[in-house]
């Protein structure tokens, strides 16, 4: 008598972070993913359609950790650009995936995405265009770092604290003209 595994969108989400986070986007593959499972890959075409799909269920819970991590981040400018750096250098390469690739709004949870997006202007001072602005600072810093284009011996620390000034500037000139 063989023993079914019990799969469901939660169990198929977590497995594909895991391949993600061991192996990056490239090894996720259904087939990949179904032997992590202990499945056959038609088999997970009963949860989900495609890899899209697969790829939309690590945006989403990527999305919610990086959210919760930066709403209890602290109240500081520097708590909350140093968050987004050490969640992004943590999560090499799920990081991509949540900020790089495209999102697929259709498939992630309804809502997710503006309410991480409320704490992230909140934090901003209240403005979409001074968060846009925050985040285009600290993503291209970071992807500078993940991709190793800085030299071996930059002085990130002081870089990052140069990016903290700038970061409080706008954040500061925002909230003054609330």
């Amino acid at each position: 008598m063989s023993v079914r595994k019990m799969v469901n969108r939660p169990a198929i989400a977590e497995a594909a972070r895991r391949i993600v986070d061991e192996q990056g986007v490239a090894a996720l593959s259904m087939r990949t993913l179904a032997t992590a499972l202990g499945i056959k890959a038609p088999s997970l075409y009963d949860h989900v359609r495609n890899r899209d799909e697969v790829i939309a269920l690590v945006q989403n819970l990527g999305l919610e950790d990086f959210g919760a991590g930066f709403a209890g981040a602290g109240e500081s400018t520097r708590e909350k650009v140093l968050f987004y750096r050490e969640w992004a250098l943590k999560n090499r390469n799920l990081y991509p995936i949540v900020f790089q690739q495209q999102l697929h709004r259709d498939l992630i949870t309804p809502g997710l995405e503006a309410k991480v997006l409320a704490i992230v202007v909140e934090a901003a001072g209240g403005s979409h265009v001074a968060a846009r602005a925050v985040w285009a600072q600290l993503h291209g810093l970071v992807d500078l770092e993940l991709q190793g284009r800085l030299p071996a011996d930059a002085d990130m620390t002081s870089t990052w604290n140069q990016v903290v000034i700038s970061v409080d500037a706008i954040r500061q000139a925002n909230l003054l003209t609330r």
